[in-house]
């Protein structure tokens, strides 16, 4: 169960992704973008799984939480969330040497945590200091690991056999995978990422309801993102 939270946001970074680009130019660069995917017939399928919960699970649900809660709220739990997770961006950006970007985040967060009220504001975007994400995945990808082949988790969405094994240490770098007792771990972890998504359901329903072939489009999205954040 904790896994999966984690996994929510990998699906983010490849919203996030797919907001900065073109459609019309990533689409036809992911037509010649070359991926390892042995079970595609799998991931089709549970793409369309995970398509038809957020229709009927997910998008209701954030929908009437997004009705009762201010956006200026839920932002401030995404920047709360967000500055407790620079700690991990630091780290993995010093094991990838990448000292300047490492230096950043360190100044975000004591930025954010310092003159943000513990992160609920976001100053250092203001003041020009950049997010760097890093993680395990991106870290051992940096060091030469290959990502293996592309992999859909049920309910959570783009994944690869590299990414989706450094999920248990990454959960257990992130603070709230202390708290005790472990169900109230969980809900945090499920409400972090679902106010995050609340956030982003304009992006997802671009996504989902407006990309025809979405499953390559989503699966190529991840990898290059995945790819971009290694080097």
């Amino acid at each position: 169960m904790k896994i999966k939270f984690i996994s929510l946001l990998l699906f983010c970074l490849v919203c996030s992704f797919a907001k900065e680009q073109n459609f019309d130019d990533f689409e036809q660069e992911y037509q010649n973008y070359q991926i390892n995917d042995p079970l595609s017939t799998y991931n089709n399928i549970m793409t369309d799984f995970n398509v038809a919960l957020y229709n009927y699970g997910f998008r209701p649900i954030l929908k009437g939480y997004s009705a009762i809660t201010p956006e200026f709220l839920r932002i401030g739990v995404r920047n709360f969330f967000d500055n407790l997770f620079s700690p991990l961006r630091f780290v993995g950006n010093v094991l990838q040497f990448k000292f300047e970007e490492a230096g950043e985040e360190f100044k975000r967060f004591i930025a954010n945590t310092i003159l943000g009220f513990g992160g609920l504001m976001d100053p250092a975007s203001k003041m020009g200091f950049k997010k760097h994400p890093a993680d395990l995945g991106t870290v051992l990808g940096h060091w030469g690991v290959g990502g293996g082949f592309h992999l859909v988790l049920p309910v959570l969405g783009p994944s690869n056999l590299r990414d989706t094994l450094s999920l248990p240490a990454i959960w257990y770098a992130n603070p709230i995978g202390y708290i005790d007792p472990s169900w109230a771990s969980i809900v945090i972890s499920a409400y972090g990422f679902g106010n995050e998504l609340s956030l982003r359901l304009d992006e997802i329903d671009e996504i989902y309801y407006n990309t025809p072939n979405l499953y390559p489009f989503l699966r190529d999205a991840y990898e290059q993102r995945r790819q971009e954040l290694s080097k």
